[in-house]
């Protein structure tokens, strides 16, 4: 993944999936609670925030969850719980192949399942997919996670992987071309679809009142990404302009009840339009999300219920996760922060790149995805006390 506005950003990209297996490896003993809140009131003596800034405990602190293969572009997918992860390696497809502007076969890519241990720390030997040239899904939920496949004329599959056992179930097979699958915790599934001799996408949602089709019949809608159980948001592309759109699936007509976010006023493609929704990782453990906007280049949240609709994070920020008491994890280029989002400042966590991902575990409710070369060295913390 090339993103254009960041060298940052291409290490944000997408999906995969783990499993357990192996016997574990002995961990390093750890650190001892005090040592690890001593350390960590030392850097915050070391690192002061800005005036305003909110200081929060000494008790957020981190340790290790395990660590994770990494192609050094497709971030994994990681099951709200925390506790599996999906990997995708070898070599990068094309953004025309990650868009579905091509549909070629692809055999460079191998798929991994890992279990997380975000309680000892131990390495566990992954799951891998014997089967080649799958692309990850957006997102997981605790029991699978999704992949595509594409298969030249006879379109694009989505399947999707047990966790535990690496199965894998086909759950569209027809010749269309599917891509960016999307699910809930209910299991229900959101993708975009078009056919072989159209070049506009239309989304698909099945869900276990049967499956519905989404379309306004001129625009281009792509990734989809359920809110909750009952909300769909979805980016919206026409003539080069580019929304944000979200979606009451308790409607009949879905489509009526639409509110929208304008991002782009020209310019869009699918390539922007793929980086902007996979260079952050989202749990849906919180119905809030942020996204990264290409003009004001930095994390936005959306939040369309509320008085204040867009909530801009810190400058330079390339990847959020939501707090359950209102603040978010931020990152930058080079340092992770608790952010309140009335102020542009906050406690630093890390003076360095990580990813946050937030979980619905109350015991690990983030983890930090942190690059170390050809391996993701995962962090977990605990933001409940």
């Amino acid at each position: 993944m090339q993103l254009n506005s960041s060298k940052t950003l291409a290490l944000l990209s997408t999906l995969v999936l783990c499993s357990c297996g192996g016997t574990p490896k002995a961990a390093k003993p750890a650190a001892s609670i005090q040592i690890k809140r001593e350390a960590m009131q030392t850097l915050n003596a070391i690192i002061r925030p800005a005036a305003e800034s909110t200081i929060s405990s000494s008790t957020e602190i981190d340790w290790p969850a395990g660590e994770l293969p990494w192609d050094r572009v497709t971030l994994p997918v990681i099951s709200p719980n925390g506790l599996h992860a999906i990997v995708q390696l070898g070599k990068t497809p094309s953004l025309a192949e990650l868009c579905g502007d091509v549909n070629k076969p692809i055999n460079t890519t191998t798929i991994e399942l890992h279990a997380l241990d975000p309680i000892r720390g131990r390495r566990i030997a992954p799951l891998t997919i014997k089967r080649e040239g799958f692309l990850l899904g957006r997102n997981a939920n605790d029991h699978f996670a999704l992949v595509t496949s594409p298969n030249g004329t006879e379109g694009r599959w989505i399947g999707r992987l047990d966790w535990t056992t690496g199965v894998l179930r086909w759950i569209v097979s027809d010749d269309a071309i599917n891509c960016f699958p999307s699910t809930n915790a209910n299991g229900d599934i959101a993708w975009s679809r078009r056919t072989q001799d159209d070049n506009r996408f239309h989304l698909v949602v099945k869900t276990q009142r049967g499956q519905r089709v989404l379309d306004d019949g001129k625009s281009d809608w792509l990734l989809p990404l359920f809110v909750g159980r009952d909300r769909l948001r979805a980016y919206q592309m026409t003539d080069g302009r580019l929304a944000l759109v979200e979606f009451d699936l308790r409607a009949s007509n879905p489509m009526l009840t639409s509110i929208a976010l304008p991002i782009l006023q020209s310019g869009a493609t699918r390539a922007i339009v793929w980086q902007i929704a996979t260079t952050n990782l989202y749990s849906p453990a919180d119905d809030s999300h942020a996204f990264y906007h290409p003009v004001r280049k930095r994390m936005v949240i959306w939040q369309p219920n509320k008085s204040i609709e867009t909530v801009a994070l810190v400058q330079g920020s390339v990847a959020a996760a939501p707090v359950s008491d209102g603040t978010w994890i931020v990152s930058t280029a080079n340092r992770v922060m608790r952010q309140n989002v009335r102020i542009e400042d906050g406690i630093h966590i890390r003076n360095r790149l990580a990813i946050p991902f937030a979980t619905t575990s109350p015991k690990w409710t983030h983890l930090l995805l942190i690059p170390d070369g050809n391996r993701l060295q995962i962090r977990a913390i605990n933001l409940s006390q």
